[in-house]
């Protein structure tokens, strides 16, 4: 039954990145408009069908490579407490609004949030998601979460890369500044370029 609930959610966030990454292109390009939202919501509900469809006629072969170990799972309850936490303080930060991208679909002015857990990280939410996988994957022993956790996170570097040109777009200079003090995942250094 856990594992179903893994597959669920692994279904779910599979496209996730490229649909957020779209929808960041279309309205830095102003083509958000009633065409472009249901032309991505088809394209998005064929692709979950379809990701479906092979993820559960391949579900015993995903889930099949298992490993075991104490310190794995140690370590899997770690990386769950840290998305954990990333969730609860981006949250509230923002709103369970914000949080769903209220700003970016309906496309309201709203304030750049700088502080809490943003003057740590820009794009806090794109590492909490590969680390609810690399928990998951770790806490159970499945190598195929390990491998979708580092999937989700070279996918979400992507996302932050277009999410970040309309954020110049929108916010402009403020943006800018924001971006030369604060790094983008915690880990990387100060972004010293602008994107043009």
């Amino acid at each position: 039954m856990l594992e179903l609930l893994v597959a669920i959610f692994t279904l779910f966030m599979m496209p996730l990145p490229w649909i957020i990454s779209t929808i960041h292109i279309l309205i830095r390009k102003n083509n958000w408009n009633m065409l472009s939202k249901l032309i991505l919501v088809f394209v998005s509900i064929l692709v979950w069908a379809i990701l479906g469809y092979l993820i559960f006629n391949n579900y015993q072969f995903l889930f099949a490579n298992r490993f075991n170990g104490f310190l794995y799972k140690i370590i899997g309850i770690l990386a769950l407490l840290t998305a954990a936490t990333i969730e609860i303080l981006t949250t509230k930060m923002l709103g369970l609004k914000r949080v769903f991208g209220s700003s970016e679909l309906k496309q309201t002015k709203d304030k750049l949030v700088t502080t809490g857990i943003y003057k740590y990280a820009r794009h806090p939410r794109y590492i909490e998601h590969p680390f609810w996988f690399l928990g998951l994957g770790l806490l159970l022993g499945h190598t195929f979460l390990l491998w979708f956790s580092f999937y989700l996170f070279i996918a979400f570097v992507i996302t932050a890369y277009f999410e970040e040109l309309e954020l110049i777009k929108r916010y402009g200079k403020k943006y800018l500044e924001y971006k030369k003090k604060v790094p983008a995942f915690f880990i990387f250094g100060k972004s010293e370029k602008y994107i043009n």
